[in-house]
């Protein structure tokens, strides 16, 4: 999170009240919650200091996700209006199009090969 911060506030934008855009949302068995995969942690972490999240969910109408976050459509207008986007899976090839035309500032905060989850 704390590299997010420092993106933003180098673009003289604060943690507190940016929009963030989640990108590759992992689809699961689910939490209990409505069937759904969980919230990812970086989420709920971001939610807590203050930053507006939302998860972009390709071809998918804006509706709340089980857990509680609000999954939009991935759409030119969702990526330029973020102040961040950050990306948790590889998108697919069209995704990644609409992400480098439309996308201000990229975060890709994929685990690299060999490195534990937590």
């Amino acid at each position: 999170m704390s590299r997010l911060a420092e993106g933003l506030a180098a673009r003289g934008v604060a943690l507190v009240g940016a929009r963030v855009l989640l990108l590759g949302l992992a689809r699961g068995s689910g939490d209990g919650g409505g069937g759904g995969a969980p919230v990812p942690p970086l989420a709920r972490l971001l939610h807590a200091a203050g930053a507006h999240v939302r998860a972009a969910v390709a071809h998918a109408a804006t509706s709340a996700h089980p857990a509680g976050l609000l999954c939009v459509p991935l759409t030119a207008r969702e990526l330029s209006e973020a102040d961040a986007v950050v990306v948790l899976a590889a998108p697919r090839e069209a995704d990644r199009a609409l992400v480098e035309r439309w996308a201000a500032y990229v975060l890709d905060a994929r685990p690299t090969p060999g490195t534990p989850r937590t």
